[in-house]
């Protein structure tokens, strides 16, 4: 497996056969819903070496990108890994419309399962190959609108969460998928009027609204466009950024219901389900 230097990042502090080994564990255990108990090899201490690991993964696994995943960084960690969020890839097969019916959360088996509720942006136009940073403002320009959202957050690795930014960000982004649902009227404005709720087994597991997302919207959408370009990927028209999550991780097990809400809008319910491997 050839390793994928992202651009305009730090060198990888782990050597590239170390990096494809990690990559191409994850990418064998995705395609088979095998879950993963430990990280495969040397946990990466920065995230260049975690993206490395993701992006050499991502080039291996068969579909298209579809768009990306923000997530934070936990405050504590900021400063050491030098960013405030990661991001990680959406597979086009695993991008739903939610049409009313009921949804399923796929959870790979002995792994980690999560729903979150988000707001995803659609963008407007192709990002500049050449161009590596953006400003809120600037990423303003690229949305062409948002819409209410579950990311199934999760894969094969287990411990994932314990572990950290660098696992998360180095095993796919921790992404399974993205349920899109309504079009939010009013776009970023819109949707910062609006709060969200996510309930389990009938409780509610949390609260939130976009005042969780350092910055807003906007700015989760800068950190997209400049970290997808870097990855060699630079955001498409018609693609999507789930833009982090608002009240939280919530870790659900197969079987267990999820219901998620938005003020105003139809809910978005279903059950996580056992991952099937890929074709």
């Amino acid at each position: 497996m050839t390793v994928t230097h992202p651009i305009g990042l730090s060198a990888p502090t782990l050597a590239d056969p170390v990096i494809a080994e990690a990559a191409a564990r994850f990418v064998a255990a995705r395609r088979s819903a095998t879950g993963l108990d430990a990280f495969p090899g040397p946990l990466p201490a920065d995230l260049a070496t975690a993206y490395a690991i993701q992006a050499t993964a991502t080039a291996a696994w068969p579909d298209e990108v579809a768009g990306w995943k923000v997530a934070r960084v936990p405050p504590a960690l900021e400063e050491a890994l030098g960013a405030m969020r990661y991001i990680g890839p959406i597979f086009a097969g695993t991008v739903e419309a939610a049409d009313g019916g009921a949804l399923s959360f796929p959870v790979i088996a002995g792994g980690f399962g999560a729903v979150e509720a988000e707001f995803a942006v659609r963008i407007a136009a192709d990002a500049p190959a050449d161009k590596l940073d953006y400003s809120p403002a600037e990423a303003a320009a690229f949305i062409a609108a948002v819409h209410a959202a579950v990311e199934v957050a999760g894969g094969p690795l287990a411990p994932v969460n314990e572990l950290g930014p660098t696992a998360s960000t180095a095993v796919f982004g921790n992404n399974s998928g993205l349920i899109v649902g309504e079009e939010i009227a009013g776009g970023i404005e819109g949707a910062d009027a609006l709060r969200a709720e996510v309930l389990i087994g009938g409780q509610s597991v949390g609260v939130g609204s976009a005042a969780k997302l350092p910055g807003g919207i906007a700015a989760a959408v800068a950190v997209a466009l400049r970290m997808a370009v870097r990855l060699g990927r630079p955001l498409k028209a018609g693609q999507w950024v789930s833009t982090g999550a608002l009240t939280g991780v919530h870790s659900i097990a197969i079987g267990q219901q999820a219901r998620i809400t938005f003020t105003g809008l139809a809910p978005m319910s279903g059950t996580a389900v056992a991952a099937v491997p890929a074709a």
